[in-house]
């Protein structure tokens, strides 16, 4: 009997507890990382958002980004709203290269190259973006605005050495979200306690790992770890995502990107080498039209501060410069005036030996190691470029 008193007290307190805590978190407001965060016209850095199955993502709204003004769709595309498809559409996806980071929104290489060629470009790149996270905006979002080319100018992100790897997380999020897990957190997410425990356990620590995306392995300039995303699989997400194009009878178009040491060399092969031979050979492979931006830098004859603001983000030049190469490319295979088709490849990729896999290198900031020059942080409030 005592027993039994003892356990209905248990459990009635329990219950008060639970009632009280439930209470208390109704009257918390918790940030939605997928909804977006009202407009802010004094915002520091570029303004992300928590996603299971892209990491994070661009947050609707209008704001200063480096003193320029960036406007984000409610598609989470940089840019304006996207209307009715009306011509040829093509649609970009890479990281904050493509993105624009540092320039507004009309001197973007993609919107220059919109106005050149009489056609509509979305802008579907995201600051610190891999393959894998290219492969998932493309499905989850890029496809909805029915583009008929695709630019791929990921590259960065991918061969960065960071605190974490893509696949890994990815798989972590979508044990989480998929499956009957899914099915019960779906009836959960209607008491309030849940979504405080899964916002403070969960989306804040996941926001916190995908902070900081460094860009740049050099000797001096390094992290220990592992590529975010392995050698072999940026050469599949790269089939893939050419693959979707293929499977809808429209084309794609491989951007190399550029940065500082492409116009003053090191002397020594960069780490980003490799990844840069793989994306070439895509282009060969699917007989895809690819843009050397490298190569049109330094054939433009424009010094290193007129076309980069930083060691990797062009200027409203370097912009420009990136508009005209990839324009003259296209004109040369017709588009838009001829659709543009490019093949299934037959032959596997050709993957290079990478002398930096699993390259253990001095901690960031530990002696022998500097921190690495990054691309902006992505974070979810405010934070420096």
């Amino acid at each position: 009997m005592r027993r039994g008193r003892r356990v209905l007290r248990g459990a009635v307190l329990a219950g008060v507890t639970l009632l009280v805590a439930e209470m208390l978190a109704r009257r918390t407001h918790l940030p939605d990382p997928h909804l977006p965060d009202p407009a802010s016209v004094d915002q520091p850095a570029i303004l992300l958002h928590g996603s299971p199955w892209l990491l994070w993502e661009l947050a609707p709204g209008t704001r200063m980004e480096r003193g320029v003004v960036v406007n984000v769709n409610t598609r989470g595309f940089r840019g304006p709203e996207v209307g009715p498809k009306r011509g040829p559409r093509a649609l970009t996806l890479g990281d904050s290269s493509i993105y624009g980071f540092g320039v507004a929104d009309a001197d973007t290489w993609s919107a220059q190259l919109a106005t050149r060629l009489g056609v509509d470009i979305v802008n579907g790149a995201v600051p610190g973006y891999s393959t894998f996270q290219a492969r998932n905006a493309l499905e989850l979002r890029g496809l909805s605005v029915d583009p008929d080319v695709l630019f791929i100018g990921t590259l960065w992100s991918d061969n960065n050495f960071d605190g974490f790897v893509d696949k890994r997380l990815l798989a972590a999020w979508s044990a989480w979200e998929g499956g009957a897990v899914a099915t019960v957190r779906r009836g959960l997410e209607r008491v309030a306690l849940f979504r405080w425990l899964d916002w403070t356990l969960r989306v804040q620590p996941q926001g916190r790992r995908a902070r900081a995306i460094g860009w740049d392995l050099s000797d001096r300039d390094v992290r220990s770890g592992e590529r975010r995303v392995a050698i072999e699989d940026y050469a599949a997400n790269l089939d893939a995502l050419a693959a979707t194009m293929h499977a809808r009878g429209g084309g794609v178009v491989f951007l190399l990107p550029a940065n500082r040491d492409d116009l003053d060399p090191r002397g020594t092969e960069p780490a980003w080498e490799p990844y840069r031979a793989v994306l070439r050979d895509a282009a060969a492979r699917h007989d895809a039209p690819l843009v050397d931006v490298p190569r049109a830098f330094r054939e433009s004859g424009d010094g290193v501060e007129a076309l980069f603001l930083d060691k990797m983000h062009p200027t409203p030049l370097g912009h420009r410069r990136m508009a005209e190469a990839a324009a003259a490319v296209l004109r040369a295979r017709g588009w838009p005036r001829k659709p543009l088709r490019t093949r299934v490849p037959t032959a596997s990729p050709r993957i290079p030996e990478d002398p930096w896999a699993h390259h253990v290198v001095p901690e960031a900031g530990a002696e022998g190691g500097s921190p690495p020059s990054a691309t902006p942080p992505p974070t979810r409030r405010a934070g420096r470029p």
